[in-house]
């Protein structure tokens, strides 16, 4: 059978081009330009972020030996696999080299250093304190550390290097605070836009769990790239139950309309063809397709559903199919050109992403109303596909419809006021709002992101400088500066890389405050009368601080020579291009006017939540503009079609009405506008072209009450296609599918019966 093979055929097509073509799974085309500097330094972390590639993780559920055993086993599978630039859990994470590194270097690093902290009566009171700890729990590690740094200088430095994070050292690996939950870091090779790459990281590390032979413990995982895998596993799951309810519910009303099931290839043939067409002309011209784009244009492609239902139903009796496509063909070609037009317009927005979009839409409707005309004639025209006629009542009832235009007119208006007067529709300014990451999975981040002192902030201070000294110095002086505001209270934390790493000039200061041999040994010496201290008890410190003096600065190099060093101070100080970047953590922003003042004025302050708000801005507008550009050039062309403007604009009004009562229907349902919205709205007025078309071009012409049933079914059986598909989606818990599917299926709805009501019609008879 001809049909079945084209179908077969164009399957074939459209797995080869997906082999030779594979979908990029990365993100990044569709994130917005921007001016700002604030906003690109954000999206460049979004790219490429060290903060996006983390993955935490915690094991549970076990005792303690049992945990520390399953976490070195996963650390040691984590780096042997490849996938990861850092995997850091507390096994040999600083080993004995490292420790020495840095005790030796204490006296320049640690953030305690005064020359204060070197005279007798300070001395005497460490002393003192020593003495008090040698009877405590704390014995093991003072009289490790304590003879050789009475001054408690390392410890200070260790504190520092702790930051914030409450993880603590058992078993030779990290474990919270409580005891209860091991934990490890990772940080992935693949970027946090990669989320292929970042699901298979999470996988090598679940299959790491798996194979530690953990038993009755727990896994616990975390971090932006399983918050990408859940997100697409949930879309994935909404996508495949609508598509299966969708795909069943459709192909029972084709059947039940049109009682025969070669309906069905019939129906397939131009969606098919129209999909291979957009896909390779999205890979010609942009080398790539990305994933989101090929999703979306699949969504718009549904337009193209309409055209062969459109033929089938106004097929008159006995009449070929082929003289069918002829005569509706030149509003067929209209609505197709209208719609593509409207599809094209995205090519001029700011996002490629977008751009792919568009052309894959366009194209692929060029191709499905042009194999609808020239090729279904031929290949289904000898098959016997008959539309059941409308039940009178129904006919009736949508013959009556036009007398309802006073109060469509007047639903119009109020909608328009409605939305004037609230300020047009409310918008989406918190991209959290679209995630469909459960409120549990982002608790268990929290947690986890607490213990681990990983970053989650709210704000950065980004400072630039020519070498990684100079941005050391840098940070160092953009800390000066907000110090007053940590003491305030204004901030409740900051983390900078000075902070791990000072400057080689705060090291040599800091070297500077040791005192002369002989004059420290006189102090010591004078310290310890009275103490149970042995003479030579603290000639360890002495000889280190005698050493120290002559200790050249740390620098970078030696301290990134180790992994677990570097893992602190890497995501804060790293190149960029030809310039190094020191970035600034604020914690507990309570004035961000504050911060900014108090900021020297070659530091960049990204906030990130109203940053984000305004590239959601500049995204919205970007898609507006496309979408006005293409609303212009559609009424242009139907002025051209129908050799009037004002017959175009009759023509377009119910399209206009349809927005107008979505827009202000879905303010009604408290949702707020996001870039789903906008797109689902071009689709919709895609739709509602056909309907205007159809409706107002041949009903306006008829002489025939039977023609005029013809293509009252034709319209209302395309509103229910689509109503069938996107109805459901409107049920979805994925924030981006419902706002996708409830616009378009109150769209259709509305502009169904705005093109059935506002269309000038004759009075028409009753006809089955």
């Amino acid at each position: 059978m001809p049909l079945l093979s084209i179908l077969l055929l164009l399957a074939a097509g459209l797995v080869l081009a997906l082999r030779a073509f594979p979908l990029r799974g990365d993100l990044a085309a569709f994130l917005p330009r921007s001016d700002r500097a604030e906003a690109g330094f954000l999206l460049d972390e979004l790219r490429s972020g060290a903060a996006t590639t983390l993955l935490l993780a915690g094991f549970e559920g076990a005792d303690t030996a049992e945990l520390a055993r399953i976490s070195r086993a996963v650390g040691d599978t984590l780096r042997a696999s490849g996938r990861f630039t850092l995997v850091a859990n507390g096994a040999g994470a600083v080993g004995d080299a490292e420790r020495d590194l840095l005790f030796g270097h204490r006296y320049l690093l640690s953030p305690i250093m005064t020359p204060a902290l070197f005279e007798e009566a300070a001395l005497r009171r460490q002393m003192e304190g020593l003495l008090d700890g040698l009877r405590s729990s704390a014995a093991p590690l003072l009289r490790q550390f304590g003879f050789a740094d009475p001054t408690g200088a390392f410890l200070a430095l260790a504190r520092s290097w702790l930051g914030e994070s409450r993880v603590g050292l058992r078993d030779g690996v990290w474990f919270s605070a409580d005891g209860r939950r091991a934990l490890l870091i990772a940080r992935t090779r693949a970027t946090g836009l990669d989320p292929d790459g970042q699901r298979d990281a999470a996988e090598t590390l679940r299959r790491a769990f798996a194979e530690a032979q953990p038993g009755q413990a727990r896994l616990l995982l975390s971090g932006p790239g399983i918050f990408a895998a859940e997100a697409a596993a949930a879309i994935r799951g909404d996508v495949e139950m609508i598509s299966i309810a969708s795909a069943l519910l459709i192909a029972a009303l084709l059947l039940w309309r049109y009682r025969s099931l070669a309906v069905l290839p019939v129906v397939a043939v131009p969606l098919l063809a129209g999909t291979l067409a957009g896909f390779l002309a999205v890979a010609l011209a942009f080398g790539q397709v990305q994933g989101a784009a090929f999703g979306f244009g699949m969504t718009m492609l549904g337009v193209a559903v309409d055209y062969p239902i459109l033929l089938l139903t106004q097929r008159r009796p006995q009449e070929p199919l082929s003289t069918t496509a002829q005569r509706i063909w030149p509003t067929l070609r209209l609505a197709a050109l209208a719609a593509i037009i409207g599809m094209a317009a995205m090519l001029v927005a700011d996002f490629p992403g977008l751009r792919q979009l568009g052309l894959f839409a366009a194209a692929g409707l060029l191709a499905s109303a042009l194999v609808t005309r020239h090729l279904l004639p031929r290949l289904a025209g000898g098959i016997a596909i008959t539309a059941r006629p409308l039940p009178p009542p129904a006919l009736a009832a949508l013959a009556a419809l036009p007398r309802g235009r006073p109060v469509a007119l007047v639903l119009v208006g109020l909608a328009a006021l409605g939305l004037i007067a609230i300020g047009g529709p409310p918008r989406e300014t918190d991209i959290a709002a679209l995630s469909p990451v459960p409120e549990a999975s982002r608790s268990l981040d929290a947690a986890l992101r607490a213990e681990l002192g990983a970053p989650d902030v709210g704000s950065f201070v980004v400072l630039r400088a020519t070498d990684a000294e100079a941005a050391l110095a840098a940070s160092e002086r953009a800390a000066a500066a907000l110090q007053p505001l940590l003491e305030s209270g204004t901030l409740t934390g900051l983390d900078h890389p000075a902070r791990y790493l000072p400057s080689a000039a705060t090291q040599q200061a800091r070297r500077a405050m040791l005192p002369e041999p002989e004059a420290l040994s006189a102090r010591v010496e004078a310290a310890r009368q009275g103490l149970p201290f042995r003479a030579a008890a603290f000639d360890p410190f002495l000889r280190d601080a005698a050493r120290s003096r002559d200790l050249a600065p740390l620098t970078l190099a030696e301290l990134s020579a180790s992994t677990a060093l570097s893992a602190r101070i890497a995501p804060l100080l790293a190149p960029a291009g030809s310039v190094w970047r020191a970035l600034l953590l604020p914690a507990g922003v309570t004035d961000p006017a504050a911060l900014r003042a108090a900021l020297p004025p070659e530091a960049l302050l990204v906030e990130v939540k109203p940053e984000m708000t305004r590239l959601l801005d500049t995204a919205s507008l970007h898609a507006a503009w496309a979408a006005g550009l293409g609303v212009l050039l559609v009424l242009a062309l139907l002025a051209m079609g129908l050799r009037s403007v004002r017959r175009a604009l009759r023509t377009a009004a119910p399209i206009g009405g349809a927005l107008l009562l979505t827009l202000a229907a879905l303010a009604l349902l408290g949702e707020r506008l996001n870039l789903f919205h906008l797109a689902a709205l071009l689709l919709l007025a895609g739709v509602g072209m056909d309907y205007a078309l159809f409706m107002g071009r041949l009903l306006f012409r008829s002489n025939d009450a039977e023609e005029d049933a013809r293509v009252l079914a034709a319209v209302l059986n395309c509103m229910l296609t689509t109503l069938l598909t996107f109805g459901l989606l409107a049920f979805c818990a994925t924030p981006v599918l419902r706002s996708t599917g409830l616009t378009v299926a109150l769209g259709v709805v509305f502009a169904f019966l705005l093109a059935a009501t506002l269309v000038p019609r004759r009075p028409s008879k009753t006809a089955a």
